[in-house]
């Protein structure tokens, strides 16, 4: 009988020892769906090396990114439960709020609005004026089309002249180097870079019209979670922006590994085109309060200001409280800024 007392209390002991005896390894990771904003381009390398170079795996996560078509559904998404994050237009975002979503803003990527509209210079587009009359290759979940009442209202014209021909994205680009649209739209860090240097190769001039520039001043892209993991899961939320962030500052600080890490796991993905990509994607996290109050950190003042654009443009009815859309209590210092 005391032999046995003592096997079974070793058994004990040792089933003890590997469940508390390494904190890290004690729980399995949890099992996380990350629902993208787009195609995977080079604006995406630091979900890649938060998945690669095992910042999720510090933060006991296990991330599975998935390829998305359109902010619309990366926000709808996230709120219906098909995916447990997203990232996606702020201005997209708040007008699926306004039917009753509950997706929520926990960290902003692009602290300026890198949305745009691409056009060959053959178009004779120059201002906003001029996209009256012509023709826009897209679909009702690309951000462009959801915020098209809104660039209107900020550039002054009207939207209601412009000829929708409704699309899948994967034929847009064809679609305008061939004339038989006049533009698309695009992103910083994306089709932007993307048009570009497809353009230079056929030897046609791509021009853009930066939102911002057209009066457009809002947030760009955030990441979201829904209000009820705000609320029941928050320690699983901030190891969530913690990974992406401290991976977006590892980024920042070490490029080429960065690049290629993504170049591995994107083999088909065009190098050229993804490392521009990559370059005028990353800075756009960058702004002062970013870089002293840890990157993701959303401004009050430019929240508002950018709900108050969607409300107004959008003609959202009840009005958006822009106090209700974010929250940055899982922001904080990355390590390296």
């Amino acid at each position: 009988m005391k032999r046995k007392m003592i096997t079974l209390a070793a058994v004990l002991l040792l089933s003890g020892s590997t469940v508390f005896g390494n904190g890290s390894t004690a729980m399995a990771a949890d099992a996380i769906k990350v629902q993208l904003d787009w195609i995977i381009e080079g604006k995406h390398v630091p979900f890649y090396v938060a998945r690669d170079r095992g910042f999720f795996k510090k933060n006991n996560l296990e991330a599975t990114l998935l390829e998305g078509k359109g902010s619309a559904n990366s926000a709808t998404f996230v709120d219906v439960g098909q995916a447990d994050y997203s990232y996606g237009d702020l201005l997209t975002a708040v007008q699926v709020m306004s039917k009753g979503a509950k997706n929520r803003a926990i960290g902003i990527g692009m602290a300026f609005n890198g949305g745009g509209l691409i056009f060959l210079e053959s178009s004779k587009i120059k201002t906003a004026k001029d996209l009256e009359g012509k023709s826009f290759g897209t679909n009702p979940s690309d951000f462009a089309y959801v915020l098209l009442p809104a660039v209107a209202g900020a550039a002054k014209f009207d939207p209601g002249k412009v000829v929708i021909k409704t699309m899948e994205p994967a034929v847009r680009t064809p679609a305008l180097f061939e004339g038989k649209i006049d533009f698309m739209s695009g992103t910083n860090g994306s089709s932007i870079q993307r048009m570009a240097i497809l353009g230079k190769k056929q030897g046609k001039q791509v021009k853009y019209l930066f939102f911002k520039d057209l009066g457009l001043e809002t947030y760009g892209h955030v990441l979201q979670a829904h209000e009820d993991r705000i609320k029941k899961n928050p320690d699983q939320v901030k190891r969530f922006v913690s990974a992406v962030f401290d991976a977006w500052a590892w980024s920042l600080k070490n490029r080429k590994e960065a690049f290629e890490i993504f170049m591995k796991a994107n083999p088909q993905n065009d190098r050229d085109i993804s490392l521009a990509q990559m370059e005028a994607g990353l800075d756009d996290v960058l702004d002062p309060e970013t870089k002293e109050r840890g990157l993701g950190f959303m401004k009050e003042a430019m929240m508002k200001k950018s709900v108050d654009i969607a409300n107004k443009y959008f003609e959202l009815s009840p009005a958006v409280d822009y106090k209700t859309t974010y929250t940055n209590q899982f922001i904080g210092k990355n390590p390296g800024m």
